[in-house]
């Protein structure tokens, strides 16, 4: 054999050897993306929310994986939100705030204002004069006024409004309001705070229902959010309680789940859970009938340490409780390597998850394993399903799925079409 064809074989057997090592090299060296990832707002959220009356979300969108964090430009000035769920929440408010804004520039209200400062002053003398007869008659048939007014002076719960509003009957206006929009009368956004405060204000002093103001304008509410039909309940069940009330109505469904009474008090009293939202997340427990775990899911909830880490698990049993009633119905829920898990009474585990966007980055990918791990040590385990609220991208999703998984995205298409 010549030297040259001799040289040409020996090329190609090292080629044939090293072409497969280098390709898998590189496929390993792209197996993870390294965060903070940039995506665009305008393929991430559907065309109608990505500007408003009073508000643009900028294009530029961090994410970290899988969460995804939004920048506004809004008429109240610049906002940043943490996740879809929170973006969602804030748009619906801002939507109401154009709705407030309308009823202020039609007068709806009149010279309800200036009365109200008036009588606040003249209500507040009839108060100290004769506190249980002049309140009771401010908020006739509002029901759990003297619940409501010790709560304001011996509680200590900062969503409870103080005496005077609560015996002058802004906090009945307001949560009556709150409930017309579509918002949370607890919300901390400031813009809606005030303006809210203002038409509660108003309504007293002028003698107008929200029904009647709403009436009065051209717009109307369109919420941004999805929300579960027992969501919606529980939001009428906070429009009509005070927080002390609400408090007693949880506790009283919590102890009727078998949670420990120790547990329960300390849910209840996580103050990163607004009234509105431990209603909200007490509720959709209350609709898995049957399913074991509460006390796993409690005990993991009462660990948020922020609004947005309590937000995601009121998200978290609004997506268990759709499973349940619209999937498949469930046992169990676990706690496995310290994710909450919906076991099936066919053995599958389902993991429903708040995701916005989620990428295969190394923090995900051994967190999986880890899980991976855990499960293999587990006997009658059937599947393995996924669903989020947002989407994968197609190296998470191929992953994913080659280790097993069954995915679903846009999962609330599917978990919240019982809304009536």
């Amino acid at each position: 054999m010549k030297k040259g064809t001799i040289l040409f074989a020996l090329l190609i057997f090292v080629l044939a050897n090293a072409i497969p090592a280098w390709f898998a090299y590189a496929a390993g060296s792209k197996d993870y993306v390294q965060p903070p990832i940039t995506l665009s707002a305008k393929d991430v959220l559907p065309k109608d929310l990505l500007q408003g009356e009073n508000y643009r979300v900028e294009d530029k969108v961090k994410n970290d994986g899988l969460i995804n964090a939004y920048s506004l430009s809004t008429n109240y000035g610049p906002l940043t939100v943490e996740s879809t769920a929170e973006l969602l929440i804030r748009i619906t408010e801002l939507k109401a705030l154009t709705i407030m804004e309308e009823m202020d520039r039609k007068q709806v209200f009149g010279d309800a204002l200036a009365a109200g400062a008036k009588g606040t002053v003249k209500g507040a003398v009839e108060l100290v004069k004769s506190p249980i007869e002049t309140s009771k008659k401010i908020v006739e048939g509002t029901g759990q006024f003297l619940s409501n007014v010790g709560d304001s002076i011996f509680g200590d719960d900062p969503d409870q409004d103080n005496v005077v509003k609560v015996a002058l009957g802004y906090d009945v206006a307001k949560r009556r309001f709150a409930f017309e929009f579509g918002i949370d009368p607890y919300t901390d956004y400031d813009p809606v705070v005030d303006r809210l405060g203002e038409i509660a204000r108003a309504a007293v002093a002028g003698g107008l229902t929200p029904k009647a103001a709403m009436a009065a304008v051209d717009h109307k509410v369109v919420l941004a959010m999805q929300i579960s039909g027992t969501a919606y309940g529980m939001m009428q069940l906070v429009r009509d309680n005070p927080p002390g009330k609400l408090k007693e109505i949880n506790r009283e469904k919590l102890e009727k789940m078998d949670i420990d009474e120790s547990l329960i008090e300390a849910f209840l009293d996580n103050y990163r859970y607004n009234p509105q939202e431990e209603t909200l997340l007490v509720g959709e427990l209350e609709r898995m009938q049957g399913v074991k775990g509460f006390d796993v899911f409690i005990g993991k909830a009462d660990l948020a340490t922020e609004e947005t880490i309590a937000l995601s698990y009121r998200i978290r049993a609004q997506m268990m409780a759709g499973y349940h009633a619209n999937v498949a119905p469930a046992e169990r829920i676990r706690n496995i390597d310290g994710v909450l898990i919906l076991e099936r009474k066919d053995g599958v585990l389902v993991l429903l998850a708040p995701a916005d966007f989620v990428v295969w980055t190394k923090k995900l990918a051994d967190k999986v394993n880890s899980f991976e791990n855990s499960i293999s040590k587990m006997t009658d385990i059937s599947g393995k399903e996924l669903w989020i609220t947002g989407k994968f991208d197609k190296m998470a999703r191929a992953n994913f799925e080659s280790k097993g998984w069954k995915v679903k995205a846009n999962a609330n298409a599917i978990l919240l079409k019982n809304r009536d």
